[in-house]
C-alpha cells in the first residue's frame, strides 16, 4: 500500500474518534452542570475540535489525492468524503476504501 494510502487510514481512524470524542464532549456539556469536567474543560475541548478541523480537511484532501490517482468514479469519491462526516460510519468508510486500494478494482473507472 502507497505512502498516501497509509496516511488516508491513520488520519481517518484519527479524525473518526476525534469526531467521537467532540460529539460526547458537546453532549456533556450540554447535560450536565456548570461544575462537570465537560464543562471545566470546554477550553481544552475547544483546541481538540480545532484540531480535528483541520484533521478532517487533510482527510478530504487525501481523499482527493487517492480520488485522482486511482481514478475512483465521482460517486465513490464523494460518498467516502460524505461518509466521513458520520460517527462511526467514517470506520466503515475507511475500510471500504482502502479494500478498494487493496483490490485496485472497486469503485474505479475501467481503464479501456
Amino acid at each position: 500500500m502507497s505512502r498516501t494510502a497509509t496516511a488516508y487510514r491513520v488520519v481517518a481512524w484519527i479524525v473518526g474518534l476525534n469526531l467521537i470524542f467532540v460529539i460526547t464532549a458537546w453532549i456533556g456539556q450540554l447535560t450536565t452542570d456548570g461544575g462537570s469536567w465537560w464543562n471545566r474543560n470546554a477550553s481544552a475541548i475547544t483546541v481538540v475540535d480545532m484540531v480535528h478541523g483541520y484533521l478532517f480537511m487533510g482527510l478530504l484532501v487525501l481523499i482527493a489525492v487517492l480520488a485522482r490517482r486511482h481514478r475512483w468514479n465521482p460517486f465513490f469519491t464523494i460518498t467516502t468524503a460524505l461518509f466521513a462526516t458520520i460517527p462511526l460510519v467514517s470506520f466503515w468508510a475507511e475500510r471500504r476504501a482502502s479494500a478498494t486500494l487493496e483490490r485496485g478494482v472497486a469503485g474505479t473507472v475501467s481503464k479501456e
